[in-house]
């Protein structure tokens, strides 16, 4: 079984405008993809060209709400998986209230957070009651960290030393590091070797697989251990090349079949509780 740990669509009206979110202090960003090119059916003809079974579509306050992605997952439950976000991770009871209703009431299996759009660091005090809320629902909580991204200034709220504070204040916490956590890669050979902290690929590994090569790749991999990484495109829309070319770069790494077959849904599968 294939399942994409990383995807996003958008909700309605699907026109032919750009995509576009709010980010830090509310300033507008513009996405590379068409509304009408950036849909759940769209998203589905893209796993089906490239034999995907599952994906883990995430929520994005100004671009896909909880409650129309729980519509979504559904319809589609056989395939698709939500994943919850909150507008504020820093304001505990707005954002409790929240991913209880997700969880509870529309069936969302995760929450995904992201340090430099919502301004906050997971290293943050006040992030401590949403992240053991988590805990206690005994959700994965996705966490974007590819330090130097979209939005300048907020370099180290991304970078993995955050999340082994995180797990020192709330350790019984499942996170996924978004993006295999880009140019700062190498300290996933400390944190992501904590329990209960795993790898998502998007972006990072072809990254790292470009500057020093595919054996670079495996071995860092089984350094850091094969069980603690997903497979992640961060889907956004098509065209999107990076679902194939990681899907090639993963079937072409030197590892066993058993452990590709870990690193492409085996291991999301275990985090989730996936069965079929």
């Amino acid at each position: 079984m294939i399942i994409d740990g990383h995807v996003h669509v958008c909700e309605p009206p699907y026109t032919q405008e750009k995509a576009h979110v709010n980010v830090v202090g509310g300033r507008p960003l513009t996405m590379p993809v068409k509304k009408a090119d950036f849909t759940a059916e769209i998203l589905l003809r893209d796993m089906d060209k490239h034999h995907i079974d599952k994906s883990v579509i995430m929520a994005f306050p100004g671009l896909l709400s909880n409650e129309f992605l729980s519509r979504v997952v559904k319809k589609l439950s056989n395939r698709l998986i939500g994943f919850a976000s909150v507008p504020d991770p820093k304001n505990a009871e707005e954002s409790i209230s929240i991913l209880t209703k997700a969880v509870k009431q529309l069936g969302l299996k995760g929450l995904k957070l992201h340090p430099d759009y919502h301004k906050f660091s997971p290293a943050d005090p006040e992030v401590i009651p949403l992240m053991q809320c988590a805990a206690d629902f005994d959700i994965p909580v996705l966490i974007h960290s590819f330090a130097g991204g979209v939005i300048r200034g907020y370099f180290e709220h991304n970078v993995p030393k955050n999340v082994d504070i995180l797990k020192s204040r709330v350790p019984g916490l499942k996170i996924i590091i978004a993006h295999m956590a880009g140019p700062r890669f190498l300290d996933l050979l400390t944190i992501g070797q904590i329990h209960g902290v795993f790898v998502e690929t998007s972006w990072g590994l072809p990254l790292v697989a470009d500057l020093f090569g595919t054996e670079f790749v495996r071995k860092f991999i089984r350094s850091v251990g094969v069980d603690k990484f997903i497979f992640g495109s961060d889907w956004s829309g098509t065209p999107h090349p990076a679902m194939q070319e990681q899907l090639d770069l993963i079937q072409n790494l030197d590892l066993t079949e058993a452990e590709k077959k870990k690193i492409l849904g085996g291991n999301i599968a275990k985090v989730l509780r996936i069965t079929a």
